[in-house]
């Protein structure tokens, strides 16, 4: 296969300082990223975009117009402030050393909901490979670099689909949940615009309004998505960490809505940021095991 960096004619560079694209994008925050090449790949935007790191330069390429690489992938957050805010314990800073150049992502809406609605009681492989069948069978097709991508449906696209077919991709019941969602934010009207209008909590509370939309599927959305950097997520990893190093977190009831209250308290207005720490040094050390 033809290299794209070596093929594209017409390919962009932006310099980057305090940032890793490989930990950015291999940490579990999105499924809207894909590996390409040297690099990564998102069809979720309305076009295809195609990023590789090489040093301090982000070089890509579109397949329409120009992207915000700093929109996309919050560059002008205030990583040393975020860092050393967050910074409130050894097992943090330890987290942080693993990955200093790891950023939240900012994904387009509906993608990112109908990814982390895949995500319940899944693995991170299966996740990207149902998402991708959804692309490729009822997505729209882009051309980059004389390839052919697909990008994620949009909610007629989805709601046009038979709900056999959906579960038939691998998503089960899951399917359900997606169908019934889209049709909600269809009818609904609402959107990341008026989600972000309501604030975190009152995001966070409309999002669980939808078929399907636990805790922790909204607290992604309100932080992978929505920009919410307050919102900590808590899966089954985060579970561990907080019952290993962090029990302070039970000291107001053992529920999700006390532990992630007392998250984002002790973390303070980044609590994300050190959720996706933790989240990534400690499945990273699992994994090395």
């Amino acid at each position: 296969m033809q290299d794209l960096y070596e093929s594209a004619q017409s390919m962009r560079s932006l310099r980057v300082s305090m940032f890793d694209l490989h930990d950015t994008l291999e940490c579990g925050q999105t499924f809207c990223w894909r590996p390409e090449e040297h690099g990564y790949i998102n069809t979720d935007v309305g076009q295809a975009v195609y990023v590789e790191q090489r040093g301090d330069r982000l070089h890509y390429i579109t397949s329409e117009s120009d992207v915000s690489l700093k929109r996309m992938f919050r560059l002008d957050d205030p990583l040393t402030e975020i860092q050393r805010e967050i910074s409130k314990d050894d097992f943090m800073r330890e987290c942080i050393a693993f990955a200093p150049g790891l950023r939240i992502v900012s994904d387009p809406f509906y993608p990112c909901l109908v990814s982390f609605l895949c995500s319940i009681r899944n693995n991170i492989p299966n996740i990207y490979r149902t998402t991708q069948r959804l692309r490729e069978k009822y997505g729209p097709t882009y051309e980059l670099d004389g390839r052919t991508y697909h990008g994620m449906p949009d909610i007629e696209s989805v709601l046009r689909i038979p709900p056999a077919e959906l579960r038939a991709l691998g998503l089960g019941w899951r399917a359900d949940f997606i169908l019934k969602t889209s049709r909600a934010l269809q009818e609904s009207g609402t959107d990341a615009q008026a989600l972000r209008a309501l604030g975190y909590e009152g995001a966070h509370r409309a999002l669980k309004m939808f078929h399907g939309v636990g805790d922790k599927v909204a607290d992604c959305v309100c932080l992978f998505s929505l920009g919410f950097l307050e919102a900590f997520p808590i899966d089954v990893w985060i579970e561990r960490v907080v019952q290993e190093h962090y029990a302070l977190f039970t000291g107001r009831g053992r529920g999700y809505a006390a532990k992630t209250r007392m998250a984002r308290e002790y973390f303070g207005r980044y609590a994300g940021y050190a959720q996706e720490y933790l989240y990534y040094y400690t499945r990273s050390r699992a994994r090395s095991r």
